[in-house]
């Protein structure tokens, strides 16, 4: 393991909100690091964490509660995960992160994340892999607070192709040739990340992809402590990645995003409860990460 820091911001111009007369735009920053701070043949343990702050420029309420759209939304996260490899060749794995997603975070208990993940990895014969996981999580947009299990098969015959196919989430990883890498990760129902890269030159890669992602928050003033205040978007992107020395990576994109969504609710089902919908527009990011 290496330490890895990353700095990635994000700006949206102001789009039109549909059926209200303003617009909304936003602009991002977040700071992601992970760290092992333990290891040897058998142990590893390691830290991780994330500061996030969104400003958001609106004059939109939300509708049915008539509360003003926040203006300002934050994550911030905090965890540490824990590897044992066993005698027999099998990985057991946890992970515990707690953080506080909120326009005024940490403000109460019930403003508190929490993601929590057991695995385990077990070995069928060279290549080939079984992966078993049981994960807790209160912010999904589906059973939030309830435990769900998951199993996929993964094989991987050498360092230039990964495949974990199963549920509640499948990945690829493939490198037809040196220059070309494809990956893709699935987490039913609603997460959707792809990324096809060519390298033009050993420093310089150019890439696309198609992502179908979301945030959630616990706003201050709801008045169902469970409610989280969801966003959700699709975007096709295309972008630059430029290899630096010394470990560090620039990398920045441009994207069109559509499907734009912000409500409060439970879950998906109640996604039509304080729901802004914000037209179609273009996203421009820059992210710098280094690893040591």
């Amino acid at each position: 393991m290496k330490t890895t820091l990353r700095y990635e911001g994000e700006y949206s111009p102001d789009q039109k909100v549909e059926g209200q007369p303003t617009d909304l735009g936003y602009s991002s920053h977040g700071v992601i690091w992970s760290t092992p701070v333990w290891q040897n043949k058998k142990h590893e343990v390691g830290f991780h964490g994330r500061l996030y702050a969104m400003d958001v420029r609106t004059e939109a309420i939300l509708p049915d509660s008539g509360l003003a759209f926040p203006g300002n939304l934050y994550d911030i996260r905090f965890g540490g995960t824990y590897r044992y490899k066993l005698d027999r060749g099998w990985i057991l794995g946890g992970e515990l992160t707690l953080g506080s997603p909120s326009d005024k975070p940490f403000n109460s208990y019930d403003d508190t994340s929490v993601n929590a993940t057991a695995t385990l990895m077990t070995v069928q014969q060279k290549k080939h892999y079984w992966l078993f996981l049981i994960n807790y999580s209160n912010t999904r947009d589906f059973l939030a607070d309830y435990p769900i299990p998951g199993v996929a098969y993964a094989y991987q015959p050498d360092n230039n192709l990964q495949l974990l196919l199963g549920l509640p989430l499948a990945s690829a990883y493939w490198k037809p040739t040196p220059e070309t890498t494809l990956r893709g990760l699935y987490i039913y129902p609603r997460t959707i990340i792809s990324y096809a890269g060519y390298s033009v030159l050993k420093w310089m890669e150019v890439y696309t992809g198609f992502d179908w992602t979301h945030q959630r928050y616990f706003l201050y003033e709801r008045q169902d402590s469970k409610d989280r205040f969801f966003f959700y978007q699709k975007e096709v992107k295309l972008g630059l990645k430029f290899r630096l020395p010394k470990g560090f990576v620039v990398d920045f994109s441009g994207a069109y995003a559509f499907d734009r969504l912000w409500f409060e609710g439970n879950d998906w089902d109640d996604r039509d409860q304080d729901r802004v919908d914000v037209e179609n527009g273009p996203l421009v990011r820059l992210g710098v990460s280094w690893r040591f």
